[in-house]
């Protein structure tokens, strides 16, 4: 693999999702995920590459993320991470969100699938 997957490498591309230019979101995703690109959130809802685009632009021009992360573990091509941070889409009040991600590259160092569960920050150290 070419770009093993790193801390920092899944930091930029979930900070990228949400800083950026809207117009850029395309170039942005073939970047970092395939074409073949599916993202799975607990409770049913999946993304396509397609849906992605339309999510990242949306995110980049209406809000606004400052995650830390808590957690990371990595075997090969395929990274687990915790990360909580605030949280603000358009002119909603800004909200403290715990993120579970795990995810797993292809050979040339692409995002190909990711599994999330986004939950409210209630407890826990920061």
């Amino acid at each position: 693999m070419s770009n093993p997957p790193s801390s920092n490498v899944l930091m930029d591309f979930l900070n990228g999702s949400f800083n950026g230019d809207p117009a850029d979101a395309r170039a942005f995703c073939e970047r970092t995920m395939t074409p073949n690109f599916v993202r799975l959130q607990a409770g049913g809802d999946r993304t396509d590459f397609e849906r992605s685009v339309e999510k990242i632009a949306h995110f980049r021009a209406n809000g606004k993320w400052d995650p830390s992360m808590k957690f990371f573990a990595q075997d090969g091509n395929k990274v687990s991470a915790r990360v909580v941070g605030d949280v603000q889409i358009g002119d909603e009040p800004a909200k403290k969100l715990e993120l579970m991600i795990m995810a797993e590259m292809n050979e040339q160092g692409l995002f190909e699938r990711i599994w999330e569960q986004i939950a409210e920050y209630t407890t826990g150290e920061e």
